[in-house]
C-alpha cells in the first residue's frame, strides 16, 4: 500500500445535514465490500476495480455501488457552484447521480488534475473533500472548505466527512467514507491549494436504497469501447 502525499489525504467529520438519522444500519446488499490496493490493476489504461469491472476513463469520479446485490460502477456527474463567503450553492436543483451503497467506494484520477475545465480538468493538483449537501428552501449548498482541512495537518475537520484514502497505480486515488452514509445528498469537491481559489464544480450524488438504477451504470463485463458507452461519460 502506498502512502498518500499530504495534499491528497482527506479529513473527515459530520454526517449529512439532510440525512435520515433513524435509518436502519446498512445491509450486505447496500454496502460495497472493502478492498485493498493489491486487488486493483491498470490494464490498457483502465483501472480494474472488481472482476469484470473497469473504470473506462478518468473524466469524472466513479463510484463502486451495489444494486440488487450486484456491484456496478457509476460515474458521478457534476453541478456548477456559485460561491458566497462561507458556502457555495449548487446550481442544479437535484443531483444527477443516485447511489444505493451506504459505503460507496470512489475512484478519482488525480494525475494532472485541477478544477478549472470540464469534468476532470488538467493542471495543478488539488485536495478532495466529501461534504454533506444542505437542502433548505429549495436551495442546495455545501460549505466552503480550506485546503488545510483536507491535508495531513488536520484530522476530521468539520464539515468534511471522514474518509479513508489510498493511492493506487496509474495516478488513481481510492477513497471511501469511514462510516456508512445516512440517506441524503453529498458532494465530492476538489479543493485547490490556492487560498483564493474555489472549484467551480461539485460532483454531487444522493444516497438512497430506493433510488432507480442509473442509466449509465457499468455492469461487470460491459464493453464501453464504442461511441455509445463513451457518450454517457463525457461532460
Amino acid at each position: 500500500m502506498h502512502r498518500l502525499p499530504a495534499l491528497l489525504l482527506f479529513s473527515c467529520a459530520l454526517h449529512a445535514q439532510t440525512a435520515d438519522r433513524s435509518a436502519s444500519p446498512p445491509t450486505a446488499s447496500t454496502a460495497a465490500p472493502p478492498a485493498h490496493s493489491s486487488t486493483y490493476s491498470v490494464v490498457n489504461g483502465e483501472l480494474v476495480v472488481a472482476p469484470g469491472l473497469r473504470v473506462p476513463n478518468g473524466n469524472v469520479p466513479w463510484a463502486l455501488d451495489t444494486i440488487n446485490g450486484k456491484q456496478v460502477l457509476v460515474p458521478v456527474h457534476h453541478s456548477a457552484l456559485t460561491p458566497s463567503e462561507t458556502t457555495a450553492r449548487l446550481q442544479a436543483t437535484a443531483p444527477a447521480t443516485p447511489l444505493h451503497a451506504t459505503a460507496p467506494v470512489f475512484f478519482i484520477h488525480t494525475s494532472d488534475r485541477t478544477e478549472n475545465s470540464g469534468d476532470s480538468g488538467r493542471g495543478t493538483p488539488t485536495g478532495w473533500a466529501l461534504l454533506p449537501v444542505k437542502v433548505e428552501s429549495g436551495s442546495r449548498t455545501v460549505s466552503r472548505v480550506k485546503f488545510a482541512d483536507v491535508n495531513a495537518a488536520t484530522v476530521c475537520a468539520e464539515p468534511v466527512i471522514c474518509t479513508q484514502a489510498e493511492a493506487l497505480s496509474g495516478g488513481w486515488l481510492r477513497m471511501m467514507p469511514r462510516d456508512p452514509l445516512p440517506p441524503g445528498q453529498y458532494a465530492l469537491v476538489p479543493v485547490p491549494r490556492a487560498a483564493t481559489s474555489l472549484s467551480p464544480l461539485a460532483y454531487d450524488f444522493i444516497v438512497s436504497v430506493d433510488a432507480a438504477a442509473p442509466k449509465d451504470a457499468v455492469a461487470p463485463g460491459q464493453n464501453l469501447d464504442g461511441a455509445g458507452g463513451k457518450k454517457h461519460h463525457q461532460p
